[in-house]
């Protein structure tokens, strides 16, 4: 027996996508320079992988497709897309805008409009201009400013076609990932760089944010990564604690003021312990390709926790490595159903969007993590296929309701 649960009037349905991951050769930014240095070659080969295979290429040249990708979107009963524009393209040089560039993304959100999706915009995806990476990136705070400049030069231009804007996505995510874990550019691994940098992050949205505001009157936010993160024991509730306010509570409380909605990227369930070991939180849990545990309860608690701060929510990331598509289904009716119970205590939860649209380079683990509801078919000439959950989820898009097991 199955039960309807219908979402709110007006819930935005959709996917996401990042431009380094889908768009090809994105030759002025830090990511491809880090793909084709000689150091990230002798880091691979000495892990006994082959180089070729985690650079990004041609990827799933979307920079050309893009108009296919959204056609495919709208078919599958989207309303919305969210997608990110590349600094390195818009601003190759130092204080030199490139109008090609800026054409082209105008170009791209005009085919989103006419397939009839709303956009949601991100300015920043893990990527940076090399002359700005040089600079120091945002490990220096006089550098903040260069970004503030890209942010307001990227409103002015294309404001008509977008209907939310995201500074940044996982600022803290980027910052651990990239100083202090050291497996993104510019793989550093310093503690108190982490700090300068996530710092800076929070205080370009904080600048910037008023600035689009000014411009466009259209919604401004962050996607931050917020995780369930839960005591092992009784006796670890206070480390649980800490835990939540440093992964969730501390970007959020920071960056409140100059947020009209939260962005929230879920996909991480963790058991914390009494001294702060991260226990195995894949324990009684089914897990992705990854290895990552799935466990869609703890969307409904992540967002329970949003209400206080009484802003409108949208999740802008959710999804699996899931390559034979026998577990997606599953888990995006297992997260939805949590999210539509979250909305009935309070959540202000307006959309949904998958991650990710298509099959894309995920980043240091290169192609062959598949989260799309699209397969790119890397063997014959990136052939987008639709998978079977991609149409099983275009029926909850169309119908803006979840038949769920009761």
């Amino acid at each position: 027996m199955t039960q309807k649960y219908k979402f709110p009037n007006g819930f935005l349905w959709g996917a996401a996508t990042a431009a380094h991951q889908i768009e090809g050769n994105n030759t002025n930014s830090d990511w491809w320079a880090w793909e084709n240095s000689a150091k990230r070659a002798n880091q691979l080969i000495a892990q006994g992988k082959n180089p070729e295979d985690y650079k990004s290429g041609i990827a799933c040249d979307s920079y050309n497709r893009y108009d296919e990708d959204f056609s495919l979107a709208q078919q599958l009963g989207h309303n919305s897309t969210r997608l990110s524009i590349e600094w390195a393209r818009i601003e190759p040089k130092e204080g030199v805008f490139d109008e090609k560039a800026l054409e082209h993304y105008e170009k791209v959100l005009q085919s989103a409009k006419f397939h009839g999706l709303k956009t949601f915009v991100t300015l920043h995806h893990y990527t940076n201009p090399v002359w700005f990476a040089n600079k120091g990136a945002f490990e220096k705070k006089e550098n903040v400013q260069y970004f503030v400049r890209y942010a307001e030069a990227a409103a002015k231009r294309l404001h008509e076609y977008v209907d939310f804007w995201i500074t940044i996505n996982e600022p803290g995510i980027y910052s651990v990932h990239a100083y202090l874990l050291g497996i993104f550019p510019p793989n550093k691994h310093s503690l108190i760089k982490t700090v300068k940098v996530t710092l800076n992050l929070l205080r370009a949205h904080n600048l910037a944010a008023p600035r689009i505001k000014s411009i466009t009157q259209k919604p401004v936010g962050l996607a931050n990564q917020l995780s369930d993160l839960v005591a092992a024991s009784p006796l670890a509730k206070i480390t649980a604690g800490l835990a939540q306010y440093l992964a969730n509570d501390f970007i959020l409380k920071k960056t409140m003021a100059n947020c009209d909605f939260i962005g929230v990227n879920y996909y991480i369930h963790h058991h914390i312990g009494i001294f702060g070991i991260r226990e195995n939180s894949r324990r009684g849990h089914k897990v992705n390709d990854l290895g990552w545990g799935i466990h869609p309860e703890g969307i409904e608690q992540v967002l329970l926790r949003l209400k206080s701060y009484g802003k409108p929510i949208y999740i802008t990331e959710n999804g699996l490595a899931d390559a034979k598509d026998t577990r997606r289904e599953k888990f995006i009716m297992d997260h939805l159903y949590h999210i539509h119970k979250a909305i009935n205590q309070g959540a202000d939860v307006r959309g949904y969007l998958h991650w990710s649209l298509i099959d894309n380079f995920e980043w240091q683990e290169g192609f062959w993590p598949r989260f799309g509801l699209i397969e790119i078919d890397r063997e014959d000439l990136l052939k987008r296929r639709v998978r079977y959950s991609a149409i099983k989820y275009a029926e909850i898009c169309r119908s803006n309701a979840l038949e769920y097991p009761h």
